[in-house]
């Protein structure tokens, strides 16, 4: 049976109460009464489902179901979309386009020069360390992703979402397309947990994804063409 409606503690912050509409979580919250205080007033909206209090205090005469071990977590009905979790779609996709930072025409034309037995010059050397530096760059945006996956599970947590999806999951982006982890594990929570699920951030990250690989496969057969065409030119004209 499930718990009357009233403030209960709240899953995610220990210092709080979250009111308990009698089918499942909402967004109201409160801090927690401390001992001698009154509890806070239900919600208006929701104030004449309220459990009724006990000696003027707050009545907590059970928890919700979620709170025994092995039980099912509340549905909640909050917004999944937080302006962190686009943020790191961005910051997951942003390293595949990073090639297309890099001057590569300055490369397929130091290539060819070499191939024509010149010395690797100053300017080949230069173009090395701005490809180094956009190298460098992509593993900000890894980075940025991992933090942006953190304070996003901290922002549904703050929610009301008991239990969301680990924010640890991210560090798989340090593996090539590892960042895929942590978002289908979100959606599928989400999806259990939560009344508006979390799909949508899942398919703009797919899309965008599928999207830089494209480019990035175009990328890489262009530029071996070019390379090709630029050696076997500078070995004809020898």
């Amino acid at each position: 049976m499930s718990a009357p409606a009233g403030w209960y503690p709240d899953p995610s912050d220990s210092a709080a109460r979250r009111w308990w509409n009698g089918t499942q979580w909402t967004a109201q919250t409160a801090p927690a009464p401390r001992f001698g205080e009154y509890a806070p007033a239900a919600p208006a909206a929701q104030a004449s489902h309220a459990a009724p209090a006990v000696g003027g205090y707050a009545g907590y005469p059970a928890a919700p179901a979620y709170a025994g071990t092995g039980a099912t977590p509340p549905v909640v009905d909050v917004s999944t979309n937080t302006v962190w979790v686009w943020l790191a779609v961005v910051a997951a996709v942003l390293p595949l386009l990073s090639g297309f930072f890099i001057d590569w025409n300055g490369y397929v034309s130091a290539v060819a020069s070499m191939s024509r037995g010149s010395r690797m010059t100053g300017e080949f050397l230069s173009w090395e360390m701005r490809a180094v530096g956009v190298s460098l760059l992509s593993w900000v945006f890894v980075a940025a992703y991992i933090v942006f996956s953190w304070l996003d599970w901290r922002e549904l947590k703050r929610r009301g979402v008991v239990s969301p999806f680990g924010w640890a999951w991210s560090f798989f982006a340090l593996i090539g397309l590892g960042s895929a982890v942590y978002m289908i594990g979100r959606a599928v929570v989400l999806r259990r947990r939560t009344v508006s699920g979390g799909w949508a951030p899942l398919w703009t990250w797919a899309i965008a994804s599928a999207v830089g690989l494209v480019a990035s496969v175009w990328l890489a057969v262009w530029l071996f063409n070019e390379i090709m065409q630029s050696v076997s030119f500078g070995t004809i004209g020898s």
